[in-house]
């Protein structure tokens, strides 16, 4: 869902532009230095992605703009359990599909506006050179003093966070919050949900 999304744990020293540059040869590397591991160990791509993206990536922020109005609302509990169970289906999300990117070519496209923002977007080409058309992927920034972290991420000009909210929005409305937190609680966890639906 993420496409190739590339990252770096030392990222508030750089950059947007740099960050996407520096590490989408760093991902790439790393997939196909321990091709063999993550084949072997699947739970492997997952660590990398926890290990390698993740820290760099505003969770906090994102969960705030995709909860909308019932951020406002939610208890302590309700926030921290929401961000909780949202990275960890970011991360088996990501994992469950960056294996198919190993062989892939990210472009990054030159910047066209140099001035500095609090919200900077960089441009991307991603080719998985699996016979499909390449992708446009933006990655949205917030720049701080102290870092420049990922709040949104743009396939094809449709927003990831967008995505997320008008369902999540949805679903609450449908049922709770705490039935949404459940609700993705347990699609991040396959061998619970398949031994509930049996």
């Amino acid at each position: 869902m993420f496409c190739m999304l590339p990252f770096v744990a030392n990222a508030e020293k750089i950059g947007p532009h740099e960050i996407i540059e520096q590490t989408s040869e760093h991902v790439l590397e790393v997939l196909k230095q321990e091709e063999t591991e993550i084949k072997s160990n699947p739970k492997r791509i997952n660590e990398l992605v926890d290990e390698i993206i993740l820290p760099i990536c505003d969770v906090e922020r994102m969960g705030k703009y995709i909860l909308a109005k019932h951020w406002k609302t939610a208890t302590d509990h309700q926030k921290d359990s929401f961000l909780q169970e949202f990275q960890q289906m970011l991360i088996r999300t990501y994992g469950k599909h960056v294996v198919e990117y190993a062989n892939a070519e990210i472009s990054v496209l030159p910047e066209k506006n140099t001035e500095e923002k609090l919200y900077q977007t960089v441009n991307t080409i991603l080719d998985t050179r699996n016979g499909v058309k390449p992708l446009q992927v933006d990655y949205v920034f917030r720049v701080d003093n102290d870092a420049s972290k990922i709040v949104d991420v743009r396939v094809e000009g449709m927003s990831i966070l967008k995505t997320f909210r008008t369902a999540f929005t949805k679903e609450i409305a449908e049922t709770s919050l705490d039935q949404l937190i459940a609700r993705i609680s347990l699609s991040n966890q396959p061998s619970l949900a398949l031994n509930t639906a049996n």
